[in-house]
């Protein structure tokens, strides 16, 4: 993935790239996903259609803006260009974020990072990464550092003087601030996981492998629910209730949704196509009908 911030340098890219790579390069950018057409013209796509060229190697190289830092993942992914660098840090951790993360495929996954030479930015990530280890630690009372960054970075670089200077007493106190917190006597990152007992939790009555049979079977729905498998399909539905314009497709298998959560609801508890309790059960109550609810889920096999 090669990331920039402006989509006329997405734009740029792409021209200077279509050559040597052609039809294995796409884009995302606000226009959506595009690809090249053999005509040598972009042809706009899906974010679906680009998630699964991508995965499936029908394309190498994904330029893209910002939009793709938010709700794509593609832990499928082994490397991530920044060609440029935004101002707020926390931008570039979305970015990797899209790729580092559970279910990563890649044993290890390479960033790389490109600076403007001599710029104020460029000093700013010098001192993040060398000194405050920004990248490679976790952050959590270096967030109000982190916070002010993208301010202290445009008045250094849109005020008028020394600007030499002023970027040298901006690098001195971005690494005083990190001094006094480091310094600080609390920090949310220092607990350990035996800090954070959590009580002990019952095995779940049910899993989605449960949540399809009883979607697959009309005597077990609610009578406002009407579900029907979408044909040729595994796990799927078209479900609908009373006064809805058109009908909703759910799944009961993560994987799909995870791959098409604008096209798929995930038909579980919190779903708003998943039938709402009557009434509410305390921890008692739960106790009292474990046997019964196990045994009607266990039925539900045979």
């Amino acid at each position: 993935m090669i990331f920039t911030q402006y989509t006329d340098t997405m734009d740029f890219l792409r021209r200077e790239l279509a050559d040597e790579f052609g039809i294995r390069m796409m884009c995302f950018s606000g226009r959506g996903g595009e690809i090249l057409s053999p005509d040598g013209s972009w042809t706009v796509v899906s974010r679906d259609l680009v998630k699964k060229r991508f995965r499936d190697g029908d394309a190498e190289w994904l330029i893209c803006t910002d939009a793709a830092a938010e709700g794509l993942n593609f832990q499928f992914c082994g490397a991530l260009v920044n060609y440029d660098m935004p101002w707020n840090p926390m931008k570039v951790e979305q970015r990797i974020g899209r790729i580092d993360r559970l279910g990563q495929h890649h044993e290890r996954i390479r960033i790389i990072n490109l600076h403007y030479r001599n710029t104020v930015e460029a000093d700013v990530y010098v001192v993040l990464r060398e000194r405050i280890n920004l990248f490679t630690t976790y952050v959590g009372k270096l967030q109000p550092i982190l916070a002010k960054l993208p301010g202290r970075i445009a008045k250094v670089s849109l005020a008028p003087g020394d600007r030499e200077l002023a970027r040298q007493n901006m690098v001195a106190e971005i690494e005083a601030d990190a001094e006094a917190a480091e310094a600080a006597g609390f920090d949310l990152d220092e607990i350990t996981a035996s800090d954070l007992e959590e009580p002990a939790r019952p095995a779940p009555l049910y899993d989605l492998e449960d949540l399809d049979r009883i979607l697959s079977r009309k005597d077990l729905l609610p009578p406002d629910l009407d579900a029907k498998p979408l044909h040729g399909s595994h796990r799927q539905y078209s479900c609908s209730r009373p006064g809805m314009r058109e009908p909703i497709r759910v799944t009961t298998d993560p994987a799909i949704f995870s791959e098409h959560p604008e096209s798929f609801e995930l038909w579980s508890p919190g779903s708003p196509m998943f039938p709402a309790p009557d009434d509410i059960l305390n921890p008692e109550d739960v106790t009292a009908n474990r046997s019964l609810l196990g045994a009607i889920f266990h039925n539900l096999t045979t």
